[in-house]
């Protein structure tokens, strides 16, 4: 009997503790599981609006209200029941395979209908990006060049300007090379003056060489001749009594 009164105090001492701590685990496991649905309901696709979907449906049928559509289809169905009543047109598993052809057909031109749209229109950008920026580096290079002809305003002050310094330094060069074909000229006729007295001067030395010559070859002939040598000793000894008759001078 102790000993149940003493376990059931333990119990109820232990109750009493952990009571309070068990049950903020639990309020706290309750708002971490509501905050994660709330999460869950935020982050998870919303389903499309059934009425939205009914309009897009109605507007693959032709026409331009919802008279013309009705009346669209029932004309479609009316005209394929009659097909198929009459055994015109039989439905088999052809059918079906055009019919899933066709379907798949149109769900890839409804689902890259905009991403084609999309392309064409990036590219339609870009090329209209690329020829403006093409424009607006031709508007500045012809700007930059007008600036550039601007600034040379004067060039036919200066060309004018240059035109007549052309001239002078033509005239120039024209009387440089007269004068030059003068001093060559000048030149020229010096060199045959000079060889000219040359000849001449080597034309009378061999004259007087010749004259010379020739007079000291006469002499040595009239002194190798008995009579000449003969006169010559007279007159030699005629000059030499002549001298020596006259008297000296006191």
């Amino acid at each position: 009997m102790a000993s149940r009164l003493v376990f059931s105090r333990n119990a109820q001492v232990l109750r009493q503790t952990l009571a309070p701590s068990v049950s903020r685990q639990i309020a706290a496991g309750v708002a971490a599981a509501r905050l994660q649905q709330r999460a869950e309901l935020a982050t998870a696709p919303q389903r499309p609006d059934p009425k939205v979907a009914a309009e897009s449906l109605i507007k693959l049928f032709p026409g331009d209200n919802l008279a013309a559509k009705s009346g669209s289809v029932l004309v479609g169905a009316s005209i394929a029941a009659f097909l198929i009543s009459k055994e015109i047109y039989l439905v088999d598993a052809e059918v079906f395979e055009m019919a899933c052809i066709f379907g798949a057909y149109y769900l890839w031109f409804s689902g890259g209908k905009d991403g084609a749209v999309e392309y064409f229109n990036d590219k339609k950008a870009t090329i209209k990006r690329v020829l403006e920026q093409a424009r607006s580096d031709h508007k500045a290079v012809v700007q930059e060049r007008i600036q550039h002809i601007g600034k040379m305003s004067d060039i036919v002050d200066v060309t004018n300007g240059l035109f007549e310094m052309s001239k002078e330094i033509a005239k120039l060069e024209a009387e440089a090379y007269e004068l030059k074909q003068k001093v060559n000229f000048t030149s020229q006729v010096k060199s045959v003056l000079d060889s000219w007295v040359r000849h001449e001067a080597s034309v009378r030395e061999s004259q007087q060489k010749q004259l010379t010559g020739a007079v000291i070859q006469r002499v040595k002939d009239a002194l190798a001749n008995d009579k000449v040598q003969t006169d010559i000793l007279k007159q030699s000894l005629a000059e030499i009594e002549r001298l020596a008759a006259t008297p000296k001078a006191r």
